[in-house]
């Protein structure tokens, strides 16, 4: 009997302590890549602008519109390409398969926030995806794939359609890529999908985020001076389940 009420009394301890130890684990998996990553993956490579001649010319239609605010967009634009090849490298798509998507994928990295600055838009998928589609539609990218990847990277859940296996493999690659950096900007890189601490270590180091997160926390001051609770309001209409 003694044993059992001791073996009870340790279980009661474990439960009370169980939700400390999750917020814990959470907390040290969060900050992992910037105080003990890993070792990058075997074949992971930082994508550098010379590497992304499709993404870089795009971005140089709005230098004007993005002003200061040029490098710490290019830079995240190149982490999430550079996650999510490794995505699709994951995922066992083909060298031949991936380099078929990458134009296309550059392309829409380009344009996936741009309306924020060139339309002042914060709900800026639409605008977004617009301008892509208009710019592009001499181009030899799949528009198809441009106005997915666009209009689908803030969905929290998989992305499925009928364009097939490969279509759907790309827009969820960047939809990963760009929940990931998005949350690390933050501070919480907890949103990971499985992306390696080394990895994303290796890219914080190549690509420095050159206050992206703050470019994007002051869009509602910035483009709704006179009422910022609704700017932010209208930057929730991004995201999708």
């Amino acid at each position: 009997r003694a044993r059992r009420r001791d073996r009870a009394c340790r279980l009661r301890v474990c439960a009370r302590r169980a939700p400390q130890l999750h917020c814990k684990a959470v907390a040290l998996y969060a900050v992992q890549p910037w105080l003990f990553p890993g070792a990058p993956s075997v074949g992971f490579r930082v994508v550098t602008p010379d590497e992304a001649p499709v993404l870089l010319r795009s971005l140089r239609r709005y230098e004007t519109e993005l002003g200061a605010d040029f490098l710490a967009y290019r830079n995240h634009c190149l982490r999430v390409l550079s996650f999510a090849l490794h995505f699709l490298e994951a995922d066992r798509l083909t060298p031949d398969e991936i380099a078929s998507q990458r134009p296309s994928l550059e392309a829409a990295l380009a344009y996936h926030d741009i309306a924020l600055w060139s339309d002042g838009a914060l709900d800026y998928l639409d605008p977004s995806a617009a301008r892509a589609l208009s710019d592009l539609k001499t181009s030899d990218v799949d528009l198809d794939l441009v106005y997915d990847v666009i209009e689908q990277h803030h969905k929290a859940t998989p992305f499925r359609s009928a364009r097939g296996r490969l279509h759907d493999a790309g827009v969820n690659a960047v939809r990963r890529a760009d929940w990931l950096d998005f949350t690390q900007n933050a501070g919480l890189a907890v949103v990971r999908s499985g992306m390696p601490s080394g990895n994303i270590a290796l890219a914080n180091a190549a690509l420095p985020f050159e206050g992206f997160i703050f470019c994007l926390a002051n869009m509602p001051f910035k483009l709704k001076p006179e009422n910022p609770l609704k700017g932010n309001l209208e930057v929730m209409r991004i995201f999708k389940w």
